[in-house]
């Protein structure tokens, strides 16, 4: 029976001993695969990609489309700004002016201006002898004054918010034809560089403006798989950015069907009332001559 007992005791050891192996060997298996499927995506995300020809030849196809737009925009933007200083110069011209007829224009003085004298008492407009002396007939719509003052502290949260954000027009910075190839082509190419290499804030700058101005370049599988693996956050802007526009232009599109609804309807109508007022006529012509028969 002893012998039984150490026989299986033995046994089990040996199991243990085998098993706790099989397991270091099949986690330093993992690792060594996890280890060596890093080192692949690190290789990898250093290398440069590839463009295919196509994508070249859809990069070209769209740059002088990009400088037309980019040229456009800028002659928008000297445009706006241009007005704006025009229109801010007027408004100062016509402040000055308006400052000097109040100092010299002697209605303006205190000794001929009609107004009541500093020393009067102020009566307060409660104790009129009407409401009487007693102070318990003031009183104020507490319910009104804040809902008001509620709706001002919201909308000066709002205005709050919005002074960060400058809405002046700015003096637009003017680039040339070669200068705007240039970054276009700059960031053409910032797009196939290395995972690792990260992109800087012109190409930033000129990848959201050609996606402003020109996404259908985007539309291409492969520089769109470029956009997402450099910049994940440009690429869900772009995507964001695309769908604004699409439901923008639904919109439009369900505006203008909505007038044709509107005026399809509006016509419907008008014939209705068009041979409702015929019939009334035939009417009438019926009973004037029955009334002439009669006669």
């Amino acid at each position: 029976m002893i012998f039984k007992l150490s026989t299986l005791l033995t046994a089990m050891l040996t199991g243990t001993l085998l098993l706790t192996s099989c397991q270091q060997q099949s986690a330093s298996v993992i690792d060594d695969k996890d280890s060596q499927n890093s080192e692949q995506l690190d290789a990898e995300d250093n290398k440069k990609a590839v463009q295919s020809d196509s994508t070249k030849a859809r990069i070209e196809q769209f740059q002088p489309l990009y400088v037309a737009e980019v040229l456009s925009l800028q002659r928008r933007l000297q445009a706006e700004y241009d007005a704006f200083e025009a229109a801010d110069t007027s408004v100062d011209e016509t402040s000055l002016l308006n400052t000097d007829i109040a100092i010299t224009d002697p209605l303006a003085t205190d000794d001929q201006t009609p107004t009541a004298s500093k020393n009067e008492p102020v009566i307060p407009l409660a104790l009129d002898s009407k409401a009487g002396n007693d102070p318990k007939t003031i009183k104020t719509d507490t319910s009104a004054n804040t809902e008001i003052n509620t709706s001002t502290e919201i909308g000066e949260r709002d205005l709050e918010v919005l002074k960060l954000i400058s809405l002046e027009p700015q003096q637009p910075k003017i680039l040339t034809e070669a200068q705007i190839i240039k970054r276009y082509q700059q960031a053409m190419k910032a797009l196939y560089q290395p995972v690792t290499t990260e992109l800087n804030a012109q190409e930033i700058d000129t990848l959201i403006n050609i996606s402003t101005l020109l996404a259908q370049l985007f539309e291409h599988e492969e520089i769109a798989q470029r956009v997402n693996v450099k910049s994940p956050a440009l690429a869900r802007l772009i995507v964001q950015y695309q769908v604004g526009k699409q439901i923008e232009a639904q919109q439009v599109l369900d505006m203008q069907q909505m007038k044709v609804t509107q005026q399809q309807e509006f016509e419907g109508l008008m014939l209705k009332f068009n041979e409702t007022i015929k019939g009334y006529d035939e009417q009438i012509a019926k009973y004037e001559q029955t009334l002439k028969d009669f006669k």
